[in-house]
């Protein structure tokens, strides 16, 4: 019995401590794009930049991203890839090591285009975790399927 209440009061503390440690992780920060220095591609590719915000939460894992399944960065708070990527359909997709679930956004490159994307904190999955621990992280994935997990990613309008 004495064990039983003691697990129950560790459970609240943690609980409490997550959620006073969080509370102030959730901002609407962007980076700028203009960060990005400006990057030489091979002729007839497109021009990709990504920017992740510089929000704290989920700013202690990295954005891993990746172009038509092959990792092309790993982006941590603030960072900016910019590299060539062949035209024709592409599928980004953005994740982390430490959470189930994915993001993914498609396009259709054309050569000498420029396209711009940010990658941000998924509030959504954050606030399933508070309500729901890992099971309802779980479930998100299942459910949101491709547009699930910690990250999600969105075009920029005017690519620059």
């Amino acid at each position: 019995m004495m064990a039983r209440s003691m697990v129950a009061k560790l459970s609240r503390l943690a609980v409490l401590s997550l959620v006073l440690a969080l509370a102030g992780c959730v901002t609407d920060q962007s980076a700028p794009l203009s960060a990005a220095a400006p990057v030489a591609v091979a002729p007839g590719q497109a021009v990709l930049t990504i920017s992740r915000t510089s929000g704290f939460y989920a700013s202690g894992v990295s954005a891993d991203i990746d172009a038509n399944g092959s990792r092309i960065a790993s982006l941590g708070r603030g960072e900016t890839f910019s590299g060539g990527i062949r035209p024709g359909p592409v599928v980004l997709t953005v994740s982390c090591w430490s959470g189930p679930g994915h993001y993914v956004v498609r396009f259709n490159a054309e050569p000498g285009k420029r396209y711009a994307f940010e990658v941000s904190p998924r509030d959504e999955q954050f606030g399933v975790t508070m309500v729901a621990g890992m099971v309802g992280v779980i479930a998100d994935s299942a459910i949101n399927s491709e547009t699930s997990g910690a990250f999600k990613i969105a075009a920029v309008a005017n690519g620059h």
